[in-house]
């Protein structure tokens, strides 16, 4: 077993095949190449992606086909020799999501920079992909002011009713 401190969920302990390999990091993170995934919660179709070299960065990501259907990457066979990429369905992707302070509804997400993971090598690459933006909602527009409305009403505190005795 191995661990990670970090600042946002303190000591996190892992297998080290749990290890996810980013020879060339993230763009912006060179120096961040090892990280673990992990659920944002039991439900949820976000994830947490914790580097484990640099325990103060974590990013929250997404599959981004659980989003976008009608997406289509083909990666590169320079790509996938760099990941040990073989077949495709050994192929897994990720890209990082933004959600501004205060403004949950308009979080979106990177899909201009995906990362291809070899799930059977653990190993993995950002990519850059001009066809998409890097900026995409995930939530269309007409839907956004229902889902801002749903987020402050998780964010509200729980009032306790006082019951008479």
């Amino acid at each position: 077993m191995m661990e990670v401190h970090g600042t946002r969920f303190g000591t996190l302990s892992f297998d080290s095949a749990d290890v996810i390999r980013l020879e060339d990091g993230l763009l912006g993170f060179p120096l961040s190449r090892r990280y673990i995934m992990f659920p944002y919660s039991d439900d949820s179709s976000f994830f947490w992606l914790q580097s484990v070299d640099e325990p103060e960065i974590s990013f929250i990501v997404v599959n981004p086909f659980d989003f976008f259907c009608d997406l289509e990457f083909e990666i590169s066979d320079e790509d996938a020799a760099a990941i040990g990429l073989k077949k495709s369905e050994d192929a897994e992707m990720f890209t990082l999501v933004t959600i501004p302070e205060g403004h949950p509804e308009e979080m979106r997400t990177n899909l201009a920079g995906p990362v291809i993971v070899n799930i059977e090598t653990r190993k993995g690459k950002q990519i850059l992909l001009g066809q998409y933006s890097s900026r995409q909602p995930l939530i269309p527009k007409e839907f956004q002011a229902q889902a801002r409305e749903q987020a402050m009403q998780e964010m509200k505190p729980q009032t306790k009713k006082k019951i008479a005795v």
